[in-house]
């Protein structure tokens, strides 16, 4: 088995370097915890709550273990429509450390993000984990994607495309979550 290593021009990659104050920044709904927060996840349904992989929560609307194991879902079919016009100014894709510790690392320095916390309604498993668990949202924002996947920063006049074209290759629920 081989694999294929892509090239591209530097001058068409996306690493943040074009990011200024009052770009905007857009969430992409994830589809669960993707592939960070498991232990703690674990540790707060099975052994906090005392719930088995086949419990079903009604909140969840399906069992314990199907929440648990929801499929990580992959960003570029839908966002691989976008990267020929170069409006992609950075792309932070939301796993360890949520977005208090993966947005930065995108952000050219002496840049910060302003997340407006309300823009998306966060999942009922994370609602869930954080309740049952008395986990402070400080601590659920860096231990979870809190249901936002993926963020991608773009040019104000962007932002609006950018979600248009989004919805028209299959992600509806892109949003705007915040700026820089």
């Amino acid at each position: 088995a081989g694999f294929i290593v892509g090239i591209v021009e530097r001058s068409r990659v996306i690493d943040g370097r074009s990011i200024v104050p009052g770009d905007v920044l857009i969430g992409l709904p994830s589809a669960g915890l993707h592939t960070n927060g498991y232990s703690l996840a674990r540790r707060v349904l099975f052994e906090t709550v005392g719930w088995t992989a086949d419990t079903v929560v009604p909140e969840l609307g399906a069992t314990v273990g199907d929440a648990l194991l929801a499929p990580h879902r992959s960003y570029l079919p839908v966002v691989r429509p976008l990267l020929p016009r170069q409006t992609l100014k950075g792309l932070a894709h939301i796993t360890g450390g949520g977005i208090t510790e993966n947005l930065p690392r995108v952000l050219p320095e002496g840049c910060s993000a302003e997340i407006d916390l309300g823009a998306w309604s966060v999942p009922a498993l994370f609602q869930l984990l954080q309740e049952r668990g008395q986990i402070p949202r400080d601590e659920m924002f860096r231990a979870f994607n809190m249901g936002i996947g993926l963020v991608l920063v773009c040019a104000p006049g962007e932002a609006e495309r950018i979600i248009n074209t989004l919805a028209r290759n299959g992600e509806p629920h892109a949003v705007r979550i915040g700026s820089v």
